[in-house]
């Protein structure tokens, strides 16, 4: 069989697909990742065949559109507006359709030629990252069986439906119209990470396929102070808690010669405590970081599934690659969303005991920050409450009990032709 897989965007995205894409290498499979030419690199990375497609947009000048404002605030939406749009006001109502219009402008750039690749190649099945586009058009115009894979979100956030439960957006219509496709034809399932208990109900989606939340945090090395407790010297020194803190492994977080205002502030608050603290960065960004206060290690380019066992709490913006390893491995968590999508994560992480989330109000609060730390650290409860988060995950089908689900699709759509 050949399973092609494709996404828009790095490295959260990309790396929610890599297990199951590993997964069916293991089975004997051929596989594919087509992506925007920029993130090539980081497929192959993982070792997988990247396959360069379309035209890399201005990702960030859309994204930075006056009617994207409220999605970039660090405001709090609703509670459950994922599963409820209804609960948002008619100044928010319009987002939705900015994010999906913001989709549909990538899918655009890639449509061509993935679907060229596409005919080419011929899959047998696609798997597509949620909010690619380009995927399920290409499936529906060679006529085979696709698969929505989610990156951890509460919801599948259909950000291609009016207000997410309604018909297709026009532009999203428009697009598959292009191709003489049928843009009702959706996908025969979704492939999702999250956990059980900090799923939503989803109004538009019905085939939601529970998959286990594999931690994959792209290559790297493990530094011997990892394995050692404390402050890693070795000393024999009595042990510190060890505090990760991090903004998101992705070199468009952290920008030279300066640290986000989340971590900065983060930093600054945590060396006052007794615990060790360690800022995770990503490839290339330690030698030009600047501010970071002393006492505070950086571990460039060190996987979290590999850093996150020794640490004793998480400290991040809500990103669900950061937040579903730290669920994983559990570790509590302290979410400071900067975004209304990483509240969410948040909000499902303090309702099931595992971690915290401080108001934005709170957010420039050093006293705060520290308080909620403490607490992470030394409350019995939010650890066991990790753990058995963790336990839970665990439970769940893992990728490789997916392959044939697969490929039954794939057989039973060739059988009909």
């Amino acid at each position: 069989m050949r399973v092609l897989f494709t996404t828009w965007a790095e490295p959260a995205h990309l790396y929610s697909l890599i297990p199951l894409a590993w997964a069916a290498r293991a089975a004997g499979h051929e596989v594919r990742v087509a992506t925007p030419p920029s993130i090539v690199p980081a497929v192959t990375r993982t070792g997988m065949i990247g396959v360069p497609v379309g035209r890399d947009v201005a990702v960030e000048q859309i994204r930075n559109r006056a009617d994207l404002a409220p999605w970039r605030s660090r405001g709090r939406w609703p509670r459950h507006w994922a599963a409820r749009p209804d609960l948002l006001d008619a100044d928010l109502r319009p987002v939705l359709a900015a994010l999906g219009d913001k989709q549909v402008t990538v899918a655009e750039a890639m449509a061509d030629d993935l679907v060229d690749f596409a005919r080419s190649w011929r899959p047998d099945v696609i798997v597509h990252d949620s909010l690619t586009f380009a995927g399920p058009l290409a499936a529906a115009v060679i006529g085979v069986p696709a698969f929505g894979h989610t990156w951890g979100s509460a919801t599948v956030m259909r950000v291609e439906l009016t207000d997410l439960t309604g018909p297709p957006l026009r532009a999203y219509q428009e697009l598959f119209a292009r191709f003489g496709a049928d843009p009702d034809r959706g996908p025969a399932g979704w492939l999702d990470p999250c956990p059980p208990s900090l799923r939503l109900p989803d109004p538009a989606t019905r085939n939601r396929i529970p998959v286990r939340y594999t931690p994959y945090n792209g290559p790297g090395t493990v530094p011997t102070w990892v394995h050692r407790p404390g402050d890693g010297s070795g000393s024999g020194a009595a042990a510190r808690p060890r505090v990760c803190v991090t903004a998101g492994i992705s070199s468009t977080k952290l920008r030279p010669g300066e640290l986000p205002e989340m971590v900065g502030r983060t930093l600054r608050a945590l060396v006052a405590h007794d615990v060790e603290v360690v800022l995770a960065v990503g490839p290339g960004q330690a030698a030009g970081l600047g501010g970071v206060p002393k006492g505070v290690r950086v571990a460039e380019s060190v996987p979290m599934n590999a850093l996150l066992p020794s640490c004793s709490a998480v400290v991040h913006h809500g990103g669900s690659g950061t937040g579903l390893t730290a669920a994983a491995l559990g570790v509590p968590q302290l979410v400071l969303p900067q975004i209304p999508v990483t509240a969410e994560i948040g909000e499902r992480l303090a309702d099931a005991g595992a971690g915290l989330i401080l108001d934005p109000r709170l957010q420039d609060d050093p006293a705060a920050i520290g308080d909620a730390v403490e607490v992470l650290v030394n409350d019995g409860r939010h650890r066991r409450a990790a753990t058995a988060l963790a336990e839970e995950i665990g439970r769940e089908p893992a990728p490789s009990t997916l392959v044939p689900l697969l490929e039954r699709e794939a057989s039973a759509v060739l059988a009909d032709r």
